[in-house]
């Protein structure tokens, strides 16, 4: 799984920073291509820990008995949850990923 935190630091003073988000991004199935699909869970409101776990927990993930195995998108006041699909594990990177779970959590359309 992949934290990001969103920090806040006023001035860009480290001693006030304060987390305002966290997206969390977790494989739910890697293709012999080697794409593979994430569960996105990006939380809105504190607390901001255990985003996914959250998702969980109000069935906007699902998971068999070992790993969260799907998503199933939707926002509401709390959080966004989205499906990022076919992002290829060795040829493009983190912020690429992250790229495309922010394209998943429909943020590309807030403009």
């Amino acid at each position: 799984m992949i934290r990001v935190t969103f920090d806040l630091l006023p001035g860009g003073n480290e001693q006030r920073a304060r987390t305002i988000g966290v997206m969390e991004i977790a494989n739910v199935l890697t293709r012999p291509d080697g794409t593979a699909d994430y569960a996105v869970a990006m939380k809105k409101t504190p607390p901001f820990s255990g985003a996914l776990r959250d998702a969980w927990r109000k069935g906007r993930v699902t998971s068999n008995d070992a790993a969260i195995n799907g998503a199933i998108s939707g926002e509401d006041d709390e959080m966004i949850v989205a499906l990022a699909e076919g992002h290829h594990r060795t040829r493009r990177g983190v912020y690429d990923l992250l790229f495309r779970a922010m394209r998943a959590c429909g943020l590309e359309a807030r403009l």
